[in-house]
């Protein structure tokens, strides 16, 4: 398939193989690029009951590497958004990429997560102190070089992250039983 797109795969290493999740990260060169293409591919296997769809990769996603959009099985936006509560509030160390991924999936998918079992209604509390008490330093240490150079510029400040963190927090609000 990456042949027919004018994609040769150069390297591919397997970072993370347990019986939960496999992940594999791959470096692609595009015919007459100079630059290698680097990606990645992650499979959990975590028995979870949550909603999952099975449908083609969004086309801005693979739009960057010229070729067809795959199909896959993922999470629908309700199950990602509960997914990332838990993770939120579950964590033994929060991570930035959970307040991260919660303020894109809120407010790009408008998706309500609920209803809510009795278990997942009390890790709301907890999911809001530590999405207010992350500081900016760790988001800039764990997301921002991640982000794409446009995208660094417009949330690697100090005030953007105040947003993200504010929204996840009215959100969580709005959402908490």
């Amino acid at each position: 398939m990456l042949g027919v797109q004018g994609l040769e795969l150069r390297r591919s290493t397997k970072p993370k193989q347990t019986e939960t999740t496999q992940r594999w990260k791959f470096e692609v060169r595009a015919l007459g690029a100079t630059l290698p293409l680097h990606t990645r591919v992650e499979f959990s296997r975590r028995g979870s009951a949550e909603e999952y769809v099975l449908e083609p990769v969004r086309p801005e996603v693979v739009r960057p590497y010229a070729m067809l959009a795959p199909t896959a099985n993922h999470y629908t936006a309700r199950a990602a958004v509960r997914q990332k509560i838990e993770a939120l509030a579950g964590r033994a160390e929060t991570q930035a990429r959970d307040v991260w991924d919660l303020e894109h999936l809120l407010r790009t998918t408008g998706v309500n997560p609920g209803p809510f079992t009795a278990a997942q209604r009390k890790i709301f509390a907890p999911g809001l102190d530590r999405a207010m008490g992350l500081p900016f330093d760790v988001f800039k240490a764990q997301v921002v070089p991640y982000l794409a150079p446009e995208h660094q510029e417009i949330y690697g400040t100090p005030e953007a992250w105040a947003q993200i963190c504010e929204l996840v927090v009215d959100r969580l609000s709005e959402l908490a039983p």
